[in-house]
């Protein structure tokens, strides 16, 4: 069952190429809350981007697991997920709009309890994110929509 989450804090937003085979890109944003050890992360929607991933555990599990995690599908696609919004943070590509403090809302469709901390999470949430502050979200939906944002 779905739920929101709301935040106020630092927030990672990134360009993905989340399907090889197709193309598909996407806007995801990552941040955390209860001081670290909840990774959250979303998609931001950008309006006619049919290629969205939808529910990104699934997509998570897509990507193929080799051996990297321990645990459950579900507990592979979790640390998959902490794995790359920490990474997006630390090793930033050059379109990265890293926000030191903004309000935020995670329309939650999903969360995992992991078995041991990755990447300093012990839990992932995941769903569709929304910026509170519209020039911002303006700002994210312009990494893959090919329109400059209005700032």
């Amino acid at each position: 069952m779905a739920k929101d989450m709301t935040g106020l804090g630092r927030v990672t937003i990134f360009p993905f190429l989340h399907d090889w085979e197709t193309g598909s890109r996407c806007v995801l944003a990552y941040t955390t809350t209860d001081g670290g050890l909840t990774a959250v992360l979303g998609v931001i929607p950008v309006e006619g981007n049919v290629h969205e991933p939808g529910d990104l555990f699934a997509m998570a599990g897509r990507h193929g697991f080799i051996g990297e995690w321990k645990g459950s599908h579900e507990q592979r696609s979790a640390c998959w997920l902490a794995c790359t919004g920490s990474g997006s943070r630390t090793v930033r590509k050059a379109d990265t709009i890293d926000v030191p403090e903004t309000k935020w809302t995670l329309d939650m469709a999903r969360s995992v309890d992991m078995d041991s901390p990755y990447y300093g999470h012990a839990r992932v949430a995941a769903g569709r994110f929304t910026l509170a502050d519209t020039e911002l979200a303006d700002q994210a939906r312009a990494l893959i929509s090919g329109v400059p944002a209005h700032v």
